[in-house]
This record gives C-alpha cells, structure tokens and sequence, in this order.
C-alpha cells in the first residue's frame, strides 16, 4: 500500500514528541503489509482524550484467530521490522511493551479477532479496519465506583503495619524507618486515588491526576522522612496525622466500618511502648 493510501495520524497525535511520529508511520505501515492483521488502534491516553508529551504509544492488533498463534510467537521478528529496541518485555502473547533507542515507549496488545466482541479495551482510535471490526468492540465500561473492599483493605493494612514500627526502633534502623514511613504514604495514596473514583482506568505513570486537589495537597504537605531518628518519627507522626483524620471519613462515605478493634488494639500496643501514633 503507497503512501497516499496509508491512514493519518490521528486528532491530536501532535502532542507526542517528534520521534512518535515515524514510529507510529511504520508500526501502521508493518501492520498494514500483514494480511493477518485484520485491525489496528490505538488506546491509552490518547484515545481517552487524555494524551501528553509524556504518554506511551498504545496500540491494539486485531489478528485472524488461525494465524494468531504464528503472529504472537514471532512478535520480536515483526517488531524488529518497526524498530529497533533496546528494551521488549513480553506481556501476554503477541503483547510487550518497548523502548527504543531514542527512548520512545511503544506497547502492543494482541487480540484474536473473535475476542473483540468482549475485550476489556473499549476506548479506542480506529487506524485500519479492514473488517469492520471496530463495530464489534463493546461501550466503554462505566467507570467504577469506590471499591469498599480496597478501602477496608488499605485502611486495616495501615493499622496492622503500624504495629511492626518497634522493629525500626528496637534495631535503630532508621532506614528501615524510613520505608514504614513511605508505605503509610503509599497506602494514603491509593485510599485516596480510591476515593476519588469514578475515574477513567489510566497507567501508572497517571499519578497526581487521580486525586482530588484536596488530597494532593494533602499529600504534597507530608515530610519525606531521612534515615535518622528525629525525621523517621516527625514524619511519621504527620502521616498518622493525616491517617486519622482523612481515613475515618472515606470509610465512611464507601460505608465501610471502621476497624474499631484492629485499631484499638494497635493504637494501645503503640501506646504501652512508647510509640504512639494518635
């Protein structure tokens, strides 16, 4: 197929850096030269509307359900062809995420023809369709609601780790202080991503843009703890600080109750030994 048959870049493709652009042209001209390939889009960011200057390119294959076991398994052949890489990691079949030399991320998913129907990735941007494939694909799913369990979850491991802080103290491993303190954070992190849903489902890289600016303020205001004595325990005190009175209140909202004898029961062990943390 020549040039002037080969599909567009899409709407707001220009947000990518230069080097996106040739990858993109000649992943669609690999693809397009495979009869097995019977569709090709792009997902992620860019078809939720959401794309940067530092999204992923994300595209989705569709291929004939004969030839898909001979398509995935020379994946590293066909992406050769689309560029070369210093990095592929294989995710499922015919499915990895890439880097380049220049360090442009490219990641592919693989999908037989008769798993459209059901595929989990519903938000896309046709490229090609030779079948009329993009029909097929099922409505976006409504974006999910707060998870009670993952609340309960993130809110009785916050508890139950605090109970292991006197190892820190008794081995003077403030180091090791200093990883309890920032999984309190991580874990106030994903309470609050949580509770800030419904969301699009976005990559990990989508960090800050999954909480609400209450929270990232919040969060943004928490010390980052050093591995001494006097910044592990300042630190951890303001994480508490904010655990106690952020956490109560998403429970809350996702009517989950609150873990009245877990937490009595580590707050008061904290407090005979010292190291209290209300």
């Amino acid at each position: 197929m020549d040039n002037e048959e080969r599909p567009s870049r899409p709407a707001g493709f220009d947000v990518y850096p230069p080097g996106y652009g040739p990858l993109y042209d000649r992943a669609v001209e690999v693809f397009l030269a495979d009869d097995r390939v019977r569709g090709m889009w792009l997902h992620g960011a860019l078809a939720r509307g959401a794309a940067d200057a530092a999204s992923d390119l994300d595209i989705d294959v569709a291929v004939t359900d004969d030839a898909f076991d001979e398509f995935a398994a020379s994946w590293q052949d066909w992406l050769a062809d689309i560029t070369p890489t210093v990095s592929a990691v294989p995710l499922a079949p015919g499915s990895f995420y890439a880097l380049t030399p220049t360090c442009e991320r490219i990641d592919v998913i693989s999908e037989k023809v008769s798993a459209i129907p059901t595929t989990a990735l519903s938000r896309r941007i046709t490229v090609f369709d030779r079948d009329g494939l993009t029909a097929q694909l099922p409505p976006p799913v409504v974006d999910p609601q707060p998870n009670p369990k993952t609340i309960g979850h993130l809110i009785g491991e916050t508890l139950r780790q605090a109970a292991n802080f006197e190892t820190v103290t008794v081995r003077g491993d403030w180091l090791l202080g200093v990883l309890a303190v920032q999984s309190v954070h991580m874990h106030l992190y994903q309470l609050f991503a949580e509770a800030n849903k419904p969301q699009p489902p976005t990559g990990p890289k989508q960090w800050s843009s999954k909480l609400s600016s209450h929270h990232r303020r919040v969060l943004e205001a928490l010390p980052v703890p050093q591995p001494n004595r006097e910044s592990v325990m300042a630190a951890r005190a303001a994480a508490f600080e904010v655990f106690f009175s952020e956490a109560p209140a998403i429970a809350e909202a996702a009517e989950v109750p609150w873990p009245v004898e877990l937490s009595s029961a580590v707050t008061g062990y904290l407090d005979r030994i010292g190291l209290p943390i209300t």
